[in-house]
């Protein structure tokens, strides 16, 4: 493709050379010869360090900050030909609308499903997925859990991959047959532009909590990252949005065209009524104007029925007719590593949960309490991410304390920050003394199942299934559900 073609819709200084490109890339280890290299800005390091790698590998064009004085005589591998440099303002827009551009706009051809919020976002996308691919509509999901269609899963790194590998990605899918994608949005993708040019079909916001203030540095920041997705709507498409949520009125300000609320609030579009809950499935009547769907799901406690409304307002609001609404949401009974349910050798029940943050965990844990036996002795296992919000650590340790019997406090990914002193920020948060502080994860895991009882329930919060640690900056190999399943008494 031209660089004049990749390069159309977007200001640049001066005539474009009439170049050749072959493939587009932020990541100079991947560029090969023909390429244009996009240098990013970075939190830690700037694309503009690895432009010498993307030459030597044989970029042809290189895109990067308007006032980057490297860019001035950029030459080739040999010193002497002369190498392009677009030098733009507003980098990560444009290289949102260069992917776009490369990839000919595939998002264009799918019907795509931006889902943002604090936390949900994961369980939503695979109900929502599921309701479609029961309406006889091939789709995909990308976030967490990676890019998933028909069985298969690809990992892509991010919950929300860089532009170039999300057009990319969408343009595999239609060769592939896939209809839709049903998309996990951060708020780190929506500040960093990476869907800017991506055409969504709806936007659903599940809640807004505190969480990324690393990043953020503020609620507003982080606020105002969120409502980038549902102005990026097109005109004319629908915003479903949690209408319990205390923000949701602006999110139903940013929207553009029409916009569906649910929740348990009288004033919803789509509310639940004659609700029942237990460990086992959880059953609903969904009353949507004129439409009384009958559910039931695998999926259990007052924060998935929540999810649950989530999808099926969205599907309504596609015009996704109730049956395959039905089909859908009984199709998933499981969310891998969501309050899922692990076989152990333990006596007892041992679950796992990704929840990290202070209100996933007030949810996880007071369905627990609400749906288990009075008797039953809970243990909660779990830590806090390192080189993170450190200002959640203590409030994820209050509220673990308000409904649990015992603590083990551990590691989770504690990255280049001493885990002494996420640990000491944990502890800050209690109050009581019902709990016991083990460093490494595995060796508190055994501790932990070691004294399980037939009446207790071991929930490992944080990790899910991941299958690695981050110490340092290295993965270490760790994989909390295989130490679960191997234990032995």
């Amino acid at each position: 493709m031209a660089l004049g073609e990749i390069m159309n819709g977007i200001d640049t200084v001066g005539a474009l050379p009439a170049t050749d490109i072959a493939g587009l890339t932020h990541d100079s280890r991947r560029v090969a010869p023909g390429y244009l290299f996009v240098a990013l800005p970075g939190q830690h390091v700037q694309g503009t360090d690895f432009v010498p790698q993307a030459v030597q590998n044989g970029a042809v064009a290189v895109a990067g900050p308007a006032r980057w004085r490297g860019g001035t005589g950029l030459t080739g591998p040999d010193g002497t030909q002369p190498l392009p440099y677009l030098g733009l303002d507003d980098l990560p827009a444009a290289f949102s609308r260069m992917a776009a551009n490369y990839y000919r706009h595939p998002s264009r051809q799918l019907a795509v499903v931006g889902i943002t919020g604090t936390n949900g976002k994961t369980t939503t996308a695979e109900l929502l997925s599921a309701i479609l691919n029961a309406h006889r509509q091939p789709t995909a999901t990308l976030g967490t859990l990676g890019l998933r269609w028909n069985g298969t899963r690809e990992a892509v790194g991010f919950t929300t991959p860089e532009a170039d590998t999300l057009h990319k990605l969408f343009a595999g899918l239609i060769d592939k047959g896939i209809q839709g994608v049903v998309m996990e949005v951060s708020s780190h993708a929506l500040k960093q532009a990476r869907v800017d040019h991506v055409e969504f079909d709806a936007a659903v916001l599940t809640n807004f909590t505190q969480d990324h203030l690393d990043y953020h540095h503020d609620l507003k920041d982080y606020l105002a990252a969120k409502l980038r997705l549902f102005q990026l709507l097109p005109p004319g498409r629908p915003a479903i949005i949690n209408g319990d949520d205390p923000h949701a009125e602006a999110f139903l300000q940013a929207a553009p065209g029409p916009s569906v609320t649910y929740g348990h609030g009288e004033g919803n579009d789509l509310r639940a009524a004659d609700v029942g809950l237990s460990l086992k499935v959880t059953v609903a009547k969904l009353l949507f104007r004129d439409e009384v769907i009958a559910i039931e799901s695998r999926l259990v406690g007052a924060y998935n029925l929540q999810n649950i409304m989530a999808a099926a307002a969205t599907a309504l609001a596609l015009d996704v007719p109730p049956d395959a609404i039905r089909e859908g949401i009984a199709n998933v009974t499981a969310v891998s590593g969501r309050l899922e349910a692990i076989p152990s050798a333990a006596p007892g029940n041992v679950f796992i949960d990704y929840a990290h943050t202070p209100d996933a965990y007030a949810q996880v844990l007071s369905t627990l309490r609400q749906l288990l036996p009075g008797t039953t002795r809970l243990v909660v296992l779990f830590g806090a991410g390192g080189d993170r919000d450190r200002s959640k650590r203590p409030l994820m340790a209050a509220q673990a304390e308000s409904y649990a019997d015992e603590l083990i406090i551990t590691s989770d990914n504690p990255r280049t920050e001493p885990l002494e002193q996420i640990i000491a920020e944990i502890v800050k948060g209690l109050r009581m003394a019902n709990h016991v502080v083990i460093s490494d994860r595995r060796e508190a895991l055994l501790h932990a199942l070691a004294g399980m009882t037939d009446g207790s329930l071991l929930l490992i919060l944080g990790k899910g299934r991941e299958d690695y640690e981050i110490i340092g900056t290295e993965k270490v190999d760790h994989n909390d559900v295989e130490i679960v399943a191997a234990y032995q008494p």
